[in-house]
């Protein structure tokens, strides 16, 4: 995290702003960024599946998968095809089946995976599945599976890079649930005046969030189409793209005269 970030998120909280952060990824394997980030807002994690507040490690809100579409999980480890399995329910990851690419993101994201059988998984609440797939074959394969069940989720692509080489996922999360539902329940239980949520973003799955948002921003870096879509266009992740965006929120909230309360 770049230093200027840490010093405008820092200015941000003490000028009355409540500071989250919205991510994909599970209430485990983000619990390593907060050290760099010290006292914020309850985060949106698990693709807005659960708001979590790390400082007191509780769920505040979550969503659930509908344990009719469990099975799916079970009759893709059945296949013949070498596709790990995580199941996300809370702050527990659950390591389904177990393959390289499962144990490379295990070990990446710092997670302590259950191995379990579907029984004992089967009585956990289930936010999310994660599909860790070893070639684009074994995506199109999992694809075309699924269309054969009746299923109340959404399934959505994503990738990652680990160790320079970029990993294929499909994951199963609750319908209609995503990073914008889960800036929209977080401002419910903040009680965030209504004008005042903002959001920035640099990807595809941040796009809802951007356009739902007050004032939306994107980084120099995003697609051109995301960037078209948003308020303000800070610079590069890696130059500090969030410290661009709030001195850009503090310039005008201080033409308001309203500082950044709520």
């Amino acid at each position: 995290i770049p230093e200027r970030n840490k010093e405008a998120i820092n200015f941000f909280i003490k000028e009355g702003g409540h500071f989250s952060i919205a991510t994909g990824r599970s209430v485990a394997a983000f619990r390593n960024i907060l050290d760099e980030l010290g006292n914020i807002a309850p985060c949106i994690v698990t693709n807005g599946c659960i708001i979590y507040d790390y400082n007191h490690c509780k769920i505040l809100h979550e969503e659930a998968l509908s344990i009719n579409d469990y099975k799916i999980a079970k009759e893709i480890k059945n296949t013949d095809k070498n596709i790990g399995i995580e199941i996300h329910s809370g702050a527990t990851v659950i390591g389904y089946n177990q393959t390289q690419e499962s144990i490379d993101h295990q070990v990446y994201e710092g997670l302590n995976a259950l191995e379990i059988d579907f029984e004992e998984a089967s009585k956990y609440i289930w936010n999310k599945v994660l599909f860790l797939l070893d070639n684009k074959e074994d995506l199109e394969f999992i694809i075309d599976f699924v269309t054969a069940f009746e299923f109340e989720c959404d399934f959505i692509e994503t990738t990652a890079t680990i160790d320079n080489r970029k990993r294929l996922y499909f994951e199963m999360i609750p319908r209609n649930i995503n990073k914008a539902t889960g800036l929209r329940k977080l401002a419910e239980i903040l009680k965030i005046n209504r004008g005042c949520i903002y959001a920035i973003g640099d990807y595809y799955n941040d796009l809802d969030m951007i356009k739902k948002a007050d004032i939306g921003a994107a980084v120099a870096d995003s697609p051109d189409d995301i960037k078209l879509q948003a308020d303000f266009v800070a610079g590069r992740c890696e130059d500090g793209a969030v410290a661009d965006f709030i001195n850009y929120l503090f310039m005008k909230r201080k033409d308001a005269k309203d500082g950044f309360s709520n």
